[in-house]
C-alpha cells in the first residue's frame, strides 16, 4: 500500500523528488545554518580525511603504546620465569618449557621449589633477587627497543613541525602548539622505565 510519505518521496510522476535525492548533509559544501562560519577550503580538507600530520602524530602514539605493551607483557613474563627457577645468574633465562594456558611452567615451579627447600632458601626473595637480575639486564642492554623507539621520534621531531606548519613565537623562535610551546618528543630513560616497572622488593 502507497502511503502519502511515499507519493512525497516519489514525486509527482513517481520519479524521486529533489529532497530524496538530495547530496548527503555531511558530504555537501552547501552552507549549513551554524552560529558560525565553515570555509569550502575546510570543507573540502575535511572530506578528504585528517590531515597528515595528524595521522602522523597518531601513529606515533601507537608505537609508544606498542613499545609500553611489550614491555609490560616481558615485565610479567621474567617474572614467572623466575619462579619457575628458569633465570640464571646472569639474568638470562636459561630455558624454555611448556607452559600452561595461563603462561606458567607448572613443572619447573615445582622442581625449583624442591631445591630451594633442600637449601634452605626463601622461595620469595629468591624469586625477586632472580627477577630484578633479568629485568636489569633486559633493560640496560636495550632489549626493549628502546634504540627503535627513539629514532621514530627523531624522525617525528623533524617532520612534525614542518608538516603541521606550526608558528613560532616571534620573541623565542619555539614553535607554537595549541598556544603554548612545542615540546618535542623525549624517549624514556632507563631510571624512568625503572620507575614505570619497577625492581621487585623481597618484603
Amino acid at each position: 500500500m502507497t502511503t502519502r510519505g511515499d507519493l512525497d518521496k516519489q514525486g509527482v510522476e513517481g520519479k524521486p523528488s529533489d529532497e530524496a535525492v538530495a547530496e548527503p548533509r555531511a558530504l555537501s559544501l552547501d552552507s549549513f545554518s551554524f552560529n558560525f562560519t565553515i570555509s569550502t577550503a575546510d570543507r573540502v580538507r575535511a572530506y578528504f580525511g585528517p590531515p597528515s600530520h595528524v595521522l602522523r602524530l597518531r601513529m606515533m602514539e601507537d608505537n609508544q603504546e606498542r613499545y609500553f605493551g611489550a614491555l609490560q607483557q616481558r615485565y610479567d613474563a621474567l617474572w614467572l620465569a623466575a619462579a619457575a627457577g628458569s633465570i640464571d645468574e646472569d639474568g638470562r633465562e636459561v630455558r624454555q618449557a611448556l607452559f600452561d594456558e595461563h603462561g606458567r611452567d607448572r613443572l619447573g615451579e615445582l622442581q625449583h621449589a624442591r631445591r630451594l627447600f633442600k637449601e634452605r632458601r626463601d622461595p620469595h626473595v629468591d624469586r625477586c633477587e632472580a627477577f630484578n637480575r633479568a629485568w636489569s639486564r633486559h633493560i640496560a642492554r636495550d632489549f626493549s627497543g628502546l634504540d627503535e623507539l627513539t629514532a621514530q621520534m627523531d624522525v617525528f621531531n623533524e617532520v612534525f613541525p614542518i608538516e603541521a606548519d606550526l608558528p613560532t613565537d616571534p620573541k623565542t623562535g619555539a614553535y607554537m602548539w595549541m598556544g603554548k610551546p612545542w615540546k618535542p618528543l623525549q624517549p624514556p630513560t632507563q631510571d624512568q622505565l625503572l620507575d614505570r616497572f619497577p625492581l621487585r622488593q623481597a618484603v
